[in-house]
């Protein structure tokens, strides 16, 4: 199963557009007239936020004079962005599995929960079961398996640099069982001796700090264009923060827990303890 399927090549279509749009000198606006849409349709399709069939991306690059093997990649692409997802999470949180399987820097913020990224299957399988308590085996198996699927990202052969922040209580809430959490613990500090992922502990010592009302991921990507995003997970929904200034916000908020959080050196000690 892959999770990069229709999400990525939504974004990706959506910046080939933008680039074709821009070479050729159109507005967003003269785009709009060629799809008789609105302008804000045209953004959210060039920013992945949006679906366009075939016909409507026809129009759109004969409005901008592309034709021949460049217009045909796009088509193919059009098509790929508009087959039936099979990414297997709520469809609030698609955007950001597909956002996270291109980044290019990961950055995240957890307050009780180890990250998806680096979760055991035992782990995800009791988050899974506390969460929803109809889940049967196999569906805590195919939860597993999705989780295991993403967290491939870190093994590809250019990973993301993925910097964590954990607070101190990820560490002792007792999830799943004690033999659980003692694995879990223990294949934190191996991911946190990997030279693109750091992993620290905000300690309970360290007082008041300025992510105590909520949990994020920070992602940042160089394509299909350089852009960043801020992830933040409710219960049934979630919030996508995109602007330069929300995502430089949560930016300086991650680099203060990471000052106020132990070393890495010093954390994976606390692992051990913890142990």
């Amino acid at each position: 199963m892959s999770i990069t399927g229709p999400p990525v090549a939504r974004l990706q279509l959506g910046r080939l557009l933008r680039d074709m749009r821009e070479s050729c000198g159109k507005t967003q606006e003269q785009a709009a007239n060629a799809l008789e849409c609105t302008k804000p349709k045209i953004s959210k399709i060039e920013t992945g936020k949006a679906t366009i069939g075939p016909g409507d991306v026809r129009l759109l690059i004969d409005c901008y004079g592309v034709s021949g093997d460049p217009a045909d990649a796009v088509l193919r692409l059009a098509r790929q962005a508009r087959k039936r997802n099979q990414i297997r999470v709520p469809e609030w949180e698609q955007r950001f599995v597909a956002m996270e399987s291109i980044a290019a820097e990961i950055r995240t913020y957890e307050s009780e929960l180890v990250p998806v990224l680096l979760r055991t299957p035992e782990y995800s399988k009791a988050v899974g079961a506390a969460a929803d308590p109809r889940r049967d085996a196999d569906d805590l198996d195919r939860l597993a398996a999705v989780h295991a699927d993403r967290q491939s990202v870190l093994s590809r052969e250019r990973p993301p640099e993925l910097a964590v922040v954990l607070n101190e209580s990820v560490l002792r809430r007792e999830i799943g069982s004690r033999d659980v959490l003692h694995k879990q613990l223990a294949h934190l500090r191996d991911l946190g001796e990997r030279p693109h992922i750091s992993v620290q502990v905000l300690p309970f010592g360290a007082g008041a700090h300025p992510a105590m009302s909520t949990a994020f991921h920070l992602l940042r990507h160089e394509e299909p264009a350089p852009g960043a995003m801020v992830h933040i997970g409710h219960l049934l929904s979630a919030a996508h923060l995109d602007t330069s200034a929300q995502t430089d916000w949560y930016a300086a908020v991650f680099d203060r827990l990471r000052r106020a959080a132990l070393s890495p050196e010093d954390t994976a000690t606390l692992l051990a303890e913890a142990r």
